[in-house]
């Protein structure tokens, strides 16, 4: 990623969500990523770090943060870079665009080292493409200093297989791949593009069965016009599959960090039988998976969502957190 398109620096003096208290971290190929700190800060327990899925954005994690500070942790979150208030890659900024996964795991060693104390117990919370790139991160740095730190991950709806429905993921991944040798990377994929929040309804939604839910991000994006992202890119894809590939063929057997595995069991956007596949490679995992939740667990309705909180409020207990 040569030439980032920076943040707009009117966007440094717009609040930040309600709880949220924002600083920038600057990265040497010039982006800017906006990090986030919940409340006060202290926590007993240690620091949870929430890892946003494509598209999300600190705003969107209000909710989930209090949560988790009123469990006693202190929480710590971020944006992606091409995504909220952090740097965009392309002129037009509603553009989901990255060249390589790499940048973003890159982009996470140095988020870790700015959020994340030197002393006490991390847990994180990754969803979507927040997991797929923590379960890379952990693999990857596997004798890093931040992996001993990390004490337990949880991967909510992971990416590890996208839902392309009837194409099947070796076609589309073939696509991306040959768009992107034709010097199409950054072009909108097919199916994609700008991000409308009025145009957006409630009716047939894949990511939750809950109204008020439904509407917080896009509440958030007609407050923060600059928060909208739209599709992805042939380049984002192309990127995705190679990165999926490498996890599909990655040695987890050295991976002794408890993970539990939250899936969705009416995701859309991913593919759970995935997940349930993950759950029987790695050493010390839990998987739990919940009839009827579509891909954003922790924005649907409260009968699911109490579920999800019991078993993650198990786990942590389980392993002594």
């Amino acid at each position: 990623m040569d030439n980032a398109v920076e943040t707009p620096a009117a966007l440094e003096d717009r609040p930040a969500g309600a709880g949220w208290t924002c600083t920038w971290l600057d990265r040497p190929d010039g982006a800017r990523l906006r990090l986030g700190s919940w409340g006060a800060g202290f926590g007993r327990r240690g620091t949870c770090l929430l890892v946003n899925g494509r598209s999300e954005f600190l705003e969107k994690y209000a909710e989930q943060a209090a949560e988790w500070a009123a469990r006693g942790w202190r929480v710590v979150s971020f944006d992606w870079r091409g995504q909220g208030l952090s740097s965009r890659p392309l002129a037009n900024r509603q553009m989901g665009h990255i060249d390589d996964f790499s940048i973003y795991l890159e982009d996470v060693d140095a988020i870790m080292a700015a959020l994340c104390p030197p002393t006490g117990p991390v847990v994180a919370f990754a969803h979507s493409m927040g997991g797929h790139l923590m379960l890379r991160h952990v693999l990857d740095c596997d004798t890093a200093m931040e992996v001993p730190r990390l004490k337990a991950l949880i991967l909510c709806a992971a990416m590890l297989d996208i839902n392309t429905g009837p194409l099947p993921s070796r076609a589309a991944a073939l696509i991306a791949k040959l768009a992107c040798r034709r010097g199409r990377a950054e072009a909108y994929a097919p199916g994609q593009g700008d991000f409308d929040p009025d145009a957006q309804r409630f009716d047939g939604n894949p990511l939750t069965s809950d109204p008020r839910r439904f509407g917080v991000a896009l509440d958030a994006c007609r407050r923060q016009p600059d928060l909208c992202l739209g599709g992805v890119t042939y380049g984002w894809l192309d990127a995705a599959y190679r990165s999926m590939d490498y996890l599909a063929h990655a040695d987890m057997t050295g991976l002794d960090m408890p993970i539990q595995i939250l899936a969705a069991g009416g995701d859309r956007i991913v593919r759970s039988p995935a997940l349930r596949a993950l759950a029987r490679r790695l050493p010390d995992a839990r998987f739990h998976q919940y009839p009827g939740a579509r891909h954003e667990l922790m924005m649907e309705r409260d009968t699911i969502r109490r579920l999800v909180w019991e078993d993650i409020d198990h786990f942590l207990d389980e392993t002594g957190l």
